[in-house]
């Protein structure tokens, strides 16, 4: 059984996201069905960030959706398409911010 270590990195994230997903039979869906799953997660911190705002709330939730839930699930969607494209995200990360870096930001 998968454990997250205590203090994790980024690369111990994904590793752990890829180990939960052979045991729980999510490593089955191709880098589409990642996306689509990965987009409905985002329109769903979207709607619990309105919710927060109360922008078109809804009223009669019995289950109010969490911010928190809906950042966890993002990012567990995100770990797995960098998985799938076998792409180090810290790596990932620091090589954009040096490109950033470059940019002038107004």
């Amino acid at each position: 059984m998968a454990e997250l270590k205590q203090n994790p990195l980024l690369k111990d994230y994904q590793n752990y996201i890829q180990q939960i997903g052979v045991e729980r039979g999510w490593n089955k869906n191709n880098h589409l069905e990642l996306f689509l799953l990965f987009s409905e997660e985002v329109g769903e911190l979207a709607k619990a960030i309105r919710n927060y705002d109360k922008l078109y709330a809804e009223k009669d939730k019995s289950h109010p959706v969490n911010i928190d839930e809906e950042l966890a699930d993002v990012f567990n969607y995100l770990l797995d398409l960098a998985n799938y494209f076998k792409i180090d995200l810290e790596t990932a990360f620091r090589n954009k911010e040096q490109i950033n870096a470059t940019r002038k930001w107004d």
